[in-house]
């Protein structure tokens, strides 16, 4: 089968299919600029199946932030559908075009059919169940789909309730690095994603090689530093530091000393009267003898600043806080608005027990849903919250939130959208590692 190119008119065609709410992707218009000059330099036209696979590649093994990773595999799935859909062709042949497993697009392919027929779901998992290239399920097509089931054409990729059409992805500082990067890797429809991964590592390698080097020179210069400075310090103590040793020059050797002769012991009486009558009041100059009482001071220890006291709880709740500087996390306000909305992105390898967790504290603080998305909502690549937190409690809600995973918080400011009186709006999303 001849590879199959993309057009232009192609990729229009899938973006209205997709449909993207392009309003709240660019928030609100403000980053539409950036995300259309993206749209056009990513799908190029007449690119093939492969390239626009490895594009896809490219763009989630290049990126480091949850929500942006999970919008590229999000479309990158709704465009495997899309083509299936389009071309009337086969699982085998379509994973060939896409250098792609079997198993892995069929399983794709399983996703999105049972979300836009979910009452087909026990047809589709086991028309879709493709082990290897040996399961005879491998040569259906959309067409085989159809007849079965006399099923309509899928105008519309997304429904209603999935949140990816409408994620602001546009909003991360990530995704302007993307862009410039992008703009670099993919300025013509030719490229070699594998060599563009060679170069990445060499240079790591090398950036790796030059930090070791640079530590091996300081080491080495601290330890010579240290030695010579020791050895200098060792003369300069011996210069300055002398001994003393008496001289008895007048001593005279050959002197050899002789035993005193003995004299009989007399017996005298002692005069104990005499050492009583003696004064002891004054010393031999002159000076008058007071017994003084003495006795030991105990040690203060002062302080030096008022600082160093604690605050009352009370005033330190009415001042503006400085959580996220304080602790050195990822912080942003985005000085637009007045209305703070706030933004948690947590990275963990236990999911379920992220959940858990989750759950108990929003039973605990009282925490609602927004709309109709409910909380704990399976993304690729993780969960989602939509929340509304009421404001009294949305320190302690945070600081609990913090305690459960690796995590970092955003904080933006917008005009758009109001919160309701005594709450404010926090987007929770965990991504599984």
């Amino acid at each position: 089968m001849e590879n199959i190119l993309v057009h232009k008119e192609d990729f229009d065609e899938f973006r209205s299919w997709l449909g993207l709410n392009i309003e709240s992707i660019t928030w609100q218009g403000r980053f539409q600029n950036e995300f259309e000059e993206f749209w056009k330099l990513f799908f190029l036209d007449g690119l093939s199946l492969v390239q626009v696979s490895a594009r896809f590649d490219y763009a989630t093994s290049n990126t480091k932030i949850g929500p942006i990773i999970s919008w590229f595999q999000w479309v990158r799935d709704k465009f495997i559908s899309f083509i299936f859909i389009k071309n009337e062709i086969t699982i085998l042949d379509l994973s060939k075009q896409l250098n792609m497993g079997v198993s892995e697009l069929a399983s794709t392919l399983r996703v999105f059919f049972v979300e836009v027929y979910p009452h087909y779901e026990d047809y589709f998992s086991e028309v879709f169940q493709v082990g290897n290239k040996a399961s005879p399920n491998i040569y259906c097509k959309f067409k085989d789909l159809r007849e079965k089931f006399n099923l309509e054409e899928i105008f519309r990729g997304s429904h209603e309730e999935e949140i990816m059409p409408a994620l602001e992805v546009t909003l991360y500082d990530e995704w302007s690095i993307f862009l410039e990067k992008m703009k670099k890797d993919l300025f013509h429809p030719e490229f070699n994603l594998t060599k563009i991964r060679k170069n990445a590592s060499i240079k790591k390698q090398a950036v790796f090689i030059a930090e070791v080097l640079v530590l091996l020179v300081i080491g080495t210069g601290i330890f010579y530093i240290l030695k010579y400075g020791n050895q200098s310090f060792e003369k300069y103590l011996t210069e300055k530091i002398s001994v003393y040793e008496p001289q008895f020059k007048w001593l005279d050797k050959n002197l050899t000393f002789k035993p005193a002769e003995t004299e009989e012991e007399k017996s005298f009486p002692l005069n104990i009267g005499a050492i009583e009558e003696v004064d002891d009041s004054a010393s031999q100059l002159g000076e008058v003898l007071v017994e003084e009482d003495r006795f030991e001071v105990e040690s203060e220890v002062v302080l030096t600043s008022m600082d160093s006291l604690p605050r009352d709880f009370e005033i330190a709740g009415l001042e503006q806080s400085e959580y996220e500087e304080l602790r050195k996390r990822g912080y942003r306000d985005s000085r637009y608005g007045n209305t703070k909305v706030y933004r948690v992105m947590m990275k963990s390898v236990d999911t379920d027990r992220v959940r858990v967790s989750l759950d108990d504290l929003l039973k605990k603080y009282e925490v609602t849903q927004v709309d109709n998305v409910k909380p704990g909502l399976a993304v690729p690549g993780g969960y989602y919250y939509n929340l509304y937190v009421p404001r009294a409690k949305l320190k302690e809600f945070m600081a609990q939130v913090d305690e459960v995973d690796d995590t970092v918080i955003y904080e933006s400011r917008t005009r758009t959208v109001r919160n309701p009186p005594g709450k404010n709006k926090v987007f929770i999303w965990v991504k599984r590692l």
